[in-house]
């Protein structure tokens, strides 16, 4: 998997409705009321997984940012100020970095909690949600990936590249792709639960 090239976002704002399906209903609540509800956690971030077939889209940090050059699914810090609910955060955070929009969350994949390593006073929970979005909606799995690729643009101040890859590119880390490992478990417990 080679990292695409670098197109920067141009629309302004996340799609503010999308389809929440039973399963992750839970999550689509206020960011400050989850928070309180689990006071042992001092930050929350979300993760979404794009599938297409047995690829799944993973993005490149950039080289000056909090782990450089790792590769990851979109995702990032929910933001009490700007989002209404969790599943809010997952929209912005997808819209923000891929400039894809969200159809649906379909499934809840996992929950990690971490050691912010630049202040280890608090306690990071990522919660790692699996998604479809517009582009490609309906399509087949080649179809899906080619016209997702024609719509994603980066930020290129947050990342490098972006690109597809199977289960053998993650589990070896086939092209020199570098994950942080709790990133990488998840990503591979995904793809091993999609086959």
């Amino acid at each position: 998997m080679e990292p695409e090239s670098a197109n920067r976002v141009t629309a302004a704002a996340a799609p503010n409705t999308f389809e929440v399906s039973p399963g992750v209903a839970e999550f689509n609540m206020p960011i400050s009321e989850y928070m309180r509800l689990n006071p042992s956690i001092s930050r929350l971030a979300v993760g979404a997984m794009i599938f297409s077939g047995n690829h799944i889209m993973l993005i490149q940090r950039a080289s000056h940012d909090f782990a450089p050059l790792m590769w990851e699914v979109p995702g990032g810090a929910c933001e009490a100020n700007k989002d209404a609910t969790i599943l809010h955060s997952v929209s912005r955070e997808l819209w923000e970095e891929t400039g894809l929009r969200l159809r649906s969350v379909k499934k809840h994949v996992d929950n990690v909690e971490f050691d912010d390593g630049r202040q280890h006073a608090l306690t990071w929970r990522k919660i790692t949600f699996e998604v479809e979005v517009d582009e490609g909606h309906g399509l087949g799995p080649a179809e899906r990936r080619d016209v997702i690729s024609a719509a994603v643009k980066l930020n290129p101040t947050e990342h490098r590249g972006w690109g597809w890859a199977q289960m053998a590119e993650v589990e070896e880390g086939k092209g020199g792709k570098q994950f942080m490992e709790l990133q990488r478990s998840t990503i591979l417990a995904a793809l091993n639960a999609a086959r």
